[in-house]
């Protein structure tokens, strides 16, 4: 009868089991640090993607703010040159063409649109935790709110545009102006349809209360336009804050 001899196993000692399970911990903790690293390594490169648009979207805004700012002015004088009309003519009962134009001017304003293209993706991204620097992510919260609030100034501004142009509708004699609504498919009075010289009737009885409406409305011009310049200086501000911090000079 043969016996079979089964292989001797060799005991390992109670140091090498702690060294094998500390060589395990080791490369489960170096594959959690590498992933660690990569990530961090990729989240920056992010952040600085974003900021990079960022800078672009600050700099349209800047473009586009300033560029409205003549149009205020334009507005500005329209209506002193409305309030010199009614100064020298208290008791008038018709206004000229070109008096009608600075009327018509005197109503409308610049409208702004931020560009949000980048502060979109960060916030539905939630990619505002990948901005590192404190001082950038706070500038950045400012910026926004301030936007939050021309927006709240901006919705009154236009109720108060609207409520003028209500009240030029009842002042003004549309039996002067039909000619030209009808001819003109743009800007009344131009290519001749209506001579210059024309005198456009206006109700007496609504003068006080126009005139009244657009002081008011060159208050709340100069105060949008000073806030929107605030603004403007918002946006360079930070534009030159994330380029020093993010070394994009």
């Amino acid at each position: 009868m043969e016996v079979h001899h089964h292989p001797e196993v060799e005991k390992k000692g109670f140091k090498e089991y702690i060294l094998e399970g500390l060589m395990i911990f080791l490369a489960v903790t170096m594959g959690f640090i590498a992933e660690n690293v990569r990530e961090r390594i990729a989240d920056h490169e992010r952040e600085k993607q974003y900021m990079e648009s960022l800078v672009k979207d600050l700099a349209s805004d800047s473009a586009s703010l300033k560029a409205g700012f003549p149009l205020k002015d334009e507005r500005l004088k329209s209506i002193d040159s409305v309030f010199a009309f009614f100064e020298d003519h208290p008791g008038a009962k018709t206004i000229s063409v070109d008096v009608y134009r600075q009327m018509r001017r005197a109503q409308w304003d610049r409208v702004y649109v931020r560009n949000t293209g980048t502060i979109n993706q960060l916030r539905n991204a939630g990619g505002l935790r990948l901005i590192r620097k404190q001082n950038v992510r706070d500038s950045l919260a400012a910026y926004d709110w301030f936007w939050d609030r021309l927006a709240y100034y901006h919705d009154i501004y236009f109720v108060n545009q609207r409520n003028e142009e209500g009240l030029m509708e009842k002042m003004l004699n549309a039996a002067d102006l039909v000619r030209g609504y009808r001819l003109n498919q743009k800007f009344l009075f131009q290519n001749g349809l209506i001579s210059s010289s024309a005198a456009i009737r206006i109700e007496p009885a609504y003068i006080n209360e126009y005139i009244n409406m657009l002081y008011w409305q060159k208050v709340m011009t100069l105060q949008d336009e000073e806030r929107y310049k605030n603004q403007a200086n918002r946006a360079a501000q930070l534009c030159r804050m994330i380029k020093k911090e993010y070394g994009l000079e």
